[in-house]
């Protein structure tokens, strides 16, 4: 019988918040490599309600993957309040407080902690239907390695944490978050301490935690994000685009992804592009496409400084599916990789960037850890700040490149974006995993 792997992620297709592309393919590569698999996560329906589902990314999921949803009453995606109790409805902020405290008393963690007793009777229940074999929570949120570690003291089950974020310093500053309790440095500190693995997205974040937690340094591992071939891809090399004469006329940059007020740095973009465009060819564009903040909607902050940009050439063109992605890239010249600044931030999206083949002009700070994905290539113009002038003088540059690119650049630029292919990057991590799951029973 093959090895049977539990995944925990609050948030997993049609779900389509922060971290679900991971928490998929963490599921896919898993199937592909012989594990039967079954997953913990949130109840659809809320994501759905919402506005935070796209369906397509259901056709991605292998048929074979068994999908648990555990039920938890959402602070904000439980909207129907016709099933809400009688203080939540009548006294939110006696109901709100309440629930804080069994939080803390379940998993020190707000508004998710009291989802552990669900998920360790749902860990349960798998278990006991199937052996676990190896559990892996994909967090945030962190009540995602509950099941983890409940089956590891009740079977001995091996867990790995998976940790896209931080838990207890802040990504964007390196400092500690508002609010760090002991409870969760503790609960942190037993958690690696039996941990199997440790996983994280980037060097510096995993880095930042070995030497928090030196003792459990040797079973931490840096395994990536990477980008996802399209369903019918026929190799990794198909997600890069074409090269297209684009010596004469105009030429079209483009940012795929989500645009949040405050954290996308709009209000720098839109002047550096105000600087450049009298030195990019006439009628050039600036393209963004992604959901605005989370429900796609938009504050009304955000959707002003959209309308101002446009009359530069900055245009808002919605939402992207999933199964088009590959398609809207194809009609792009150059990138515009505008990302939240910090030296534990990480993008998915540089990783798609990169496979792309096509020039990138970065939009952050230049601690920013982008250069561990792109410091190697030639196509990657990474200004020296934030400063407009100096986004303008990297667009500049990118415009000029996409002119003078060749058929032979564009090449070697998409065969230096293959290594990031997200299956090749958890294959990896896979075969580690299972040589020393061997070894450990061996011995």
């Amino acid at each position: 019988m093959s090895r049977h792997l539990l995944l925990t992620a609050w948030a997993f297709p049609p779900a389509r918040t922060s971290g679900v592309y991971r928490a998929a393919g963490i599921a896919e590569a898993f199937a592909r490599s012989g594990w039967h698999v079954t997953v913990l996560t949130g109840p659809a329906s809320l994501f759905r309600a919402n506005g935070v589902a796209d369906e397509t990314l259901l056709e991605t999921v292998d048929r074979s993957i068994d999908i648990v949803e555990v039920p938890l009453e959402h602070h904000e995606l439980s909207t129907d309040i016709t099933v809400w109790s009688r203080m939540r409805a009548r006294q939110p902020e006696m109901w709100a407080r309440r629930r804080l405290r069994r939080d803390q008393r379940e998993f020190p963690e707000s508004w998710y902690g009291s989802w552990a007793p669900a998920l360790r009777r749902a860990a349960d229940a798998v278990h006991a239907a199937r052996t676990v074999d190896l559990a892996l929570g994909t967090a945030a949120p962190y009540v995602d390695f509950v099941p983890g570690e409940h089956l590891h003291a009740k079977h001995g089950v091996p867990y790995i944490l998976d940790y896209r974020d931080a838990w207890t310093f802040l990504t964007f500053t390196g400092e500690a978050p508002a609010g760090l309790t002991d409870a969760v440095r503790e609960r942190e500190r037993s958690l690696m301490r039996d941990a199997f693995q440790v996983w994280f997205v980037n060097d510096p974040i995993r880095a930042w935690h070995a030497g928090k937690y030196p003792e459990s340094e040797q079973r931490m591992r840096t395994v990536r994000n990477g980008y996802d071939l399209p369903a019918a891809a026929a190799g990794p090399e198909s997600f890069g685009v074409a090269h297209r004469d684009r010596s004469t006329g105009p030429l079209t940059f483009g940012y795929i992804g989500t645009i949040n007020f405050g954290a996308f740095p709009l209000e720098e973009v839109t002047e550096a592009w105000r600087i450049a465009r009298d030195d990019l060819p006439e009628g050039t564009r600036l393209v963004l496409r992604g959901h605005l903040g989370r429900t796609g909607e938009g504050s009304p902050q955000l959707l002003a400084a959209l309308a101002a940009a446009e009359p530069l050439g900055i245009v808002y063109e919605g939402p992207v599916r999933r199964n088009e992605l590959a398609d809207v890239y194809q009609e792009f010249d150059a990138l515009v990789l505008a990302l939240p600044s910090g030296p534990g931030v990480t993008s998915g999206k540089v990783y798609e960037y990169a496979a792309t083949g096509l020039p990138i002009v970065s939009v952050h700070s230049p601690e920013t850890p982008v250069g561990e994905v792109l410091g190697d290539t030639d196509h990657w113009h990474a200004p020296r700040s934030l400063e407009p002038s100096e986004i303008a003088t990297a667009l500049v540059a990118a415009g000029d490149q996409v002119r003078s690119t060749t058929q032979a650049d564009r090449r070697k630029a998409i065969a230096s974006g293959i290594r990031w292919e997200r299956m090749g990057i958890l294959n990896t991590a896979i075969a580690q995993v299972e040589a020393e799951l061997e070894a450990s029973a061996r011995s």
